[in-house]
């Protein structure tokens, strides 16, 4: 008796601190900043940013694939100005971002933790782009006008099947509207749940024999994911 008496006390303690432990979410978000640049732009086939592999060749971009920048040219139309962004900068004003021509994607692989949960990422319209739907480039695309749109395309991927797909306007002339994105906005993400990768694409009113006439551009930023640490 005296013996169960005294392990009571323990094995009390021991259930209060087993009760207290809880799992923890924990936010990261992919911002860029940390990309080293070559005459504003990323080098080679890919770079790493937060928990994200991104692929984009700048000497083949024509292949398609995702790049960092810091271009900020806002007013220079033509391909030539591929790589900058409608806003003039970054989301809140930093100095880097992604450039997406399609088709573009992302891996964020799962950790010790399990796979990430993507919530938002922030979008905006490339410089070529917006100034190419506000003009028009002869020959090829049309000046935008009543009943025209532009859209960006998300799907996530678990396992490469696809969990979800999120559409955003760039430009919409739609029913009386007469925009083009030129400022950030974030984008809920989070129907696409727990992904292994992100792939974007993109469609448009502007088609032509051999598809889309609207350059294939966006500008991303801040893509923000969660993921439960067990703290057990």
């Amino acid at each position: 008796m005296k013996t169960f008496k005294f392990f009571l006390p323990l094995a009390l303690i021991a259930l209060f601190f087993s009760a207290c432990k809880s799992d923890e979410t924990q936010t990261t978000i992919v911002d860029f900043e940390n990309v080293t640049l070559s005459s504003g732009i990323s080098s080679g086939t890919s770079f790493t940013s937060g928990n994200c592999n991104f692929i984009g060749d700048p000497s083949q971009f024509w292949n398609g694939g995702i790049v960092c920048s810091s271009k900020n040219d806002t007013i220079t139309a033509g391909y030539l100005n591929q790589y900058s962004c409608a806003a003039g900068s970054g989301a809140f004003t930093s100095s880097k971002f992604g450039v997406i021509y399609a088709p573009g994607s992302f891996t964020c692989p799962a950790n010790e933790n399990g796979l990430y949960t993507i919530k938002s990422i922030m979008v905006t319209n490339n410089t070529y782009t917006y100034l190419d739907m506000q003009t028009g480039t002869p020959g090829y695309s049309k000046q935008f006008v009543t009943g025209d749109w532009f859209k960006l395309i998300i799907k996530g991927f678990k396992a490469k099947v696809q969990t979800a797909s999120t559409d955003v306007y760039l430009a919409d002339f739609r029913n009386g509207k007469a925009f083009r994105m030129k400022n950030w906005q974030k984008v809920d993400l989070s129907s696409l749940g727990k992904v292994d990768s992100v792939a974007f694409s993109f469609d448009s009113s502007d088609k032509g024999s051999f598809g889309m006439n609207t350059p294939a551009y966006a500008c991303i930023d801040n893509i923000e994911f969660t993921q439960t640490i067990s703290t057990k």
